[in-house]
C-alpha cells in the first residue's frame, strides 16, 4: 500500500512539472525587448569593450586543442610539418610563419608558445571580467533607477493595495535577473558563437566528412528546448510571485513586530510565514527539476556526438584515414565544442527566467502613473480658496463615503471637521491633495478645477499635519527639513520653537543630529507628532491640512500648542480634522459629516 502511494504521488509530482500555472496571460513581444535596449545607451562603451574582451577570449581558447595535435603529430611522432607550415603562409604574414614554425620541432618552443596563450587567456579574462562587472553595474543603475522613479509616481491606490515587501521585490529581484541578458546573455552568446565559427573552421581541417556528422546531429540540442522553454518560463513566474509573497509577510511581520507581541500572535506569524515559505519552496523544486531534466535532455545530445565521433574517428585512426595527432585534437575540439554548441542552444532555456522578470518589470512600466505633470496649470498666484461643488466619492460601489457635498473654504479661516471613524473626514482631504479623483462633481481652487491643475504645483501649495506620523530613519534635522528642503538653520529652529519642540531636542544624545531610528522609533509618540507640526510650520503655504494634529499629545502640551496652531492658520485656508472640543474651539466653522452629508454646527 505504502509502495502505491509513493508511486501515485511521484506520478501526480511529475504531472504538476508540466501543469502551467494560472496566471494572467502576458506575452513578452519583440518591442518590449526593444524597451529595455534603450538603457544600453549610456553603457555601449562598456558593452562593445565587453563584447570585444570575450571574442578575443574565445579565439585564444579556441588554439588549446590544436596545441595537441602539435605535440603529437610533430614532436612525439616525428611528423613532417612542411604541409602545416605551408598552410599557415595562407593566413599569417611571413614574418610571423618563422617564428611559429619552431613549436613544430622543439618541445622548448612548443611550452614557451602554450605559455605565451595561458598569459593572454589570463589577460582577457581579467579584463573581460572588469567591464563585464562595469557594465552589469551601470545597466542596473540606469534601469532601477527608471523603474524607481516610474513607481514613486504611481496613485496612493497602488500603494494602498499593495504591500511594500511585494513592490520591493519587484523593484529589486527582478532587475538584478533581467540585467543577466545584457550583461552575460549577449557576451557569453557572441563568445560562442564565435568559438563555434572558429572550431568548426578547424573540424573541417582535420576531417570534412566527421564534421558534416557533428553538424547534422546539432539541431538535436533545440529538441529539448522547445519542449521545455513555456514550462520553465511559467514556472519561473509563479516562483518569483513566491519569492515576493515572502518578501511581503516578512516586511509586514517585522513592522508589525510590537503588535506581534502584544497579541501574543508569534506562533501565528510562525505558521503563516511558514505556509509560505513552503509554497515557494515547493515551486522552486519544480522549477529545478525542469531545468534539471532539460539540462539532462542536452547533455544526451551531447553524449550521442561524442560516441558518434569516437566511433567514426576511431575507425578512421584504425584504417590510417587520420593520424593520432588529428584525432586527440579533434575529439578535444569536440568536448569543447559541444559545450559551446549546447551553451549557445541552451540560451533559450536560461533566458526564461529574464523574461520572466522582463514580463514583469513591463508590467509596471505599463502601469500608468497618476499624473502627467508635464501638462497642467501652473498659476501665477494663489489665493486659497477652496469649493466643493455636488461632489461625491465612494472607495466601493454602492457604497458612497461623501454624497453631493457642497461646500466653500475661505482663505484666513479655520474649518473643522469632526464625524465618526471611517464618516469621511481623512476622504475629504485626500481629494484636495488629489488621491483620488472625484466619482461626480468638481472642487476648485481659486475658481479652477484642481483636475486641471499641474499635480506637482497643487501639492507644493499645501502643508499636512496627520494622524498617521512617518519619521524617516536619519536625522531630527533631515526630518524637519523634509518639507523644506533649502531651509536654513535658523528656519529650522524657529520652526521647531514654534512647534514647542526645540528644547526636548536640544536635550536628545546628539541634539539635531540625533538619528530617530526607523519610523521615529527613538522619540515619543508626541515628539513625533511635535516634529510633524514643526515640518509643517517650515513649509509656509497656502493651504494647511491639520488631521488629529494632537492626537498624541497631553492635555498640557494641547493646551500649549492650540493657540501655536491658531497662528500657524492665520492667513491661510486651514482644514481642521479632529473630535476634540478644546481644539475645535479654534475654528471660524465647525462641520459634522454624518452619512456622507456635511452638516453645519
Amino acid at each position: 500500500m505504502k509502495l502505491r502511494e509513493r508511486a501515485g504521488a511521484a506520478c501526480r509530482f511529475v504531472r504538476s512539472l508540466f501543469c502551467l500555472p494560472r496566471r494572467e496571460a502576458v506575452h513578452l513581444e519583440s518591442r518590449d525587448l526593444a524597451f529595455f535596449l534603450k538603457y544600453l545607451r549610456p553603457v555601449m562603451k562598456l558593452g562593445l569593450l565587453c563584447i570585444l574582451f570575450s571574442i578575443l577570449l574565445s579565439a585564444v581558447k579556441v588554439l588549446y586543442p590544436l596545441t595537441t595535435k602539435v605535440l603529437i603529430d610533430y614532436i612525439f611522432l616525428g611528423k613532417d610539418p612542411a604541409e602545416a607550415i605551408e598552410e599557415l603562409t595562407t593566413f599569417l604574414p611571413t614574418w610571423a610563419v618563422e617564428p611559429i614554425s619552431g613549436i613544430f620541432f622543439s618541445l622548448t618552443a612548443f611550452i614557451i608558445v602554450v605559455i605565451l596563450l595561458g598569459i593572454l587567456t589570463v589577460v582577457f579574462q581579467v579584463f573581460s571580467s572588469y567591464v563585464t562587472v562595469r557594465f552589469r553595474e551601470a545597466y542596473t543603475f540606469h534601469l532601477q533607477t527608471d523603474l524607481f522613479g516610474h513607481v514613486l509616481q504611481f496613485p496612493i491606490t497602488y500603494f494602498r493595495s499593495h504591500q511594500t515587501g511585494y513592490i520591493m521585490s519587484r523593484l529589486t529581484g527582478d532587475v538584478h535577473m533581467l540585467e543577466y541578458v545584457f550583461s552575460r546573455f549577449l557576451p557569453q552568446m557572441l563568445s560562442n558563437i564565435t568559438y563555434i565559427i572558429m572550431s568548426v573552421g578547424i573540424l573541417f581541417a582535420l576531417n570534412a566528412r566527421l564534421t558534416l556528422l557533428v553538424i547534422l546531429l546539432a539541431p538535436l540540442f533545440l529538441v529539448g528546448n522547445f519542449f521545455f522553454a513555456k514550462y520553465i518560463r511559467a514556472m519561473t513566474y509563479e516562483e518569483r510571485e513566491r519569492q515576493a509573497d515572502i518578501a511581503k509577510d516578512l516586511q509586514e511581520i517585522i513592522a508589525g513586530i510590537e503588535s506581534v507581541k502584544v497579541h501574543t500572535a508569534e506562533r501565528r506569524e510562525y505558521q503563516r510565514f511558514s505556509s509560505s515559505l513552503s509554497a515557494a519552496i515547493e515551486t522552486r523544486i519544480r522549477n529545478t527539476m525542469l531545468n534539471t531534466l532539460s539540462q539532462q535532455v542536452r547533455f544526451g545530445t551531447q553524449s550521442l556526438i561524442m560516441l558518434a565521433v569516437l566511433w567514426f574517428g576511431g575507425n578512421a585512426v584504425l584504417s590510417g584515414g587520420m593520424t593520432v595527432g588529428d584525432f586527440v585534437a579533434y575529439t578535444a575540439y569536440i568536448a569543447t565544442f559541444a559545450g559551446a554548441m549546447n551553451s549557445l542552444l541552451s540560451f533559450p532555456i536560461l533566458l526564461q527566467p529574464a523574461f520572466t522578470s522582463a514580463e514583469r518589470i513591463q508590467e509596471l512600466f505599463r502601469l500608468a502613473p497618476e499624473t502627467d505633470d508635464t501638462t497642467g496649470i501652473v498659476p501665477e498666484r494663489m489665493d486659497g480658496a477652496i469649493s466643493f461643488s455636488d461632489v461625491s466619492f465612494s472607495y466601493q460601489e454602492k457604497t458612497p463615503v461623501l454624497s453631493q457635498v457642497s461646500l466653500d473654504l475661505q482663505r484666513g479661516e479655520i474649518s473643522a471637521f469632526s464625524g465618526r471613524t471611517g464618516a469621511g473626514k481623512t476622504t475629504l482631504t485626500s481629494l484636495i491633495l488629489r488621491f483620488y479623483r472625484p466619482d461626480e462633481g468638481t472642487i476648485l481652487l481659486d475658481g479652477k478645477d484642481i483636475a486641471t491643475l499641474n499635480t506637482t504645483w497643487l501639492r507644493e501649495q499645501i502643508s499636512v499635519v496627520s494622524q498617521d506620523l512617518f519619521l524617516f530613519n536619519t536625522t531630527v534635522r533631515e526630518n524637519i527639513l523634509y518639507s523644506r528642503p533649502g531651509a536654513s538653520d535658523a528656519e529650522v529652529i524657529a520652526a521647531t520653537r514654534k512647534a514647542q519642540i526645540h528644547d526636548e531636542i536640544l536635550a536628545l544624545s546628539e541634539g539635531y543630529e540625533t538619528v530617530v531610528g526607523e519610523r521615529g522609533a527613538q522619540l515619543s509618540v508626541g515628539q513625533r507628532q511635535r516634529i510633524a507640526i514643526a515640518r509643517a510650520f517650515l513649509k509656509d503655504v497656502p493651504i494647511l491640512i491639520m488631521d488629529e494634529p494632537t492626537s498624541a499629545l497631553d492635555e498640557q502640551t494641547e493646551q500649549a500648542i492650540i493657540p501655536v496652531l491658531k497662528n500657524l492658520s492665520t492667513s491661510r485656508t486651514s482644514i481642521l480634522i479632529s473630535h476634540r472640543p478644546s481644539l475645535l474651539g479654534i475654528a471660524d466653522h465647525v462641520y459634522a459629516i454624518q452619512d456622507g452629508e456635511i452638516l453645519k454646527k
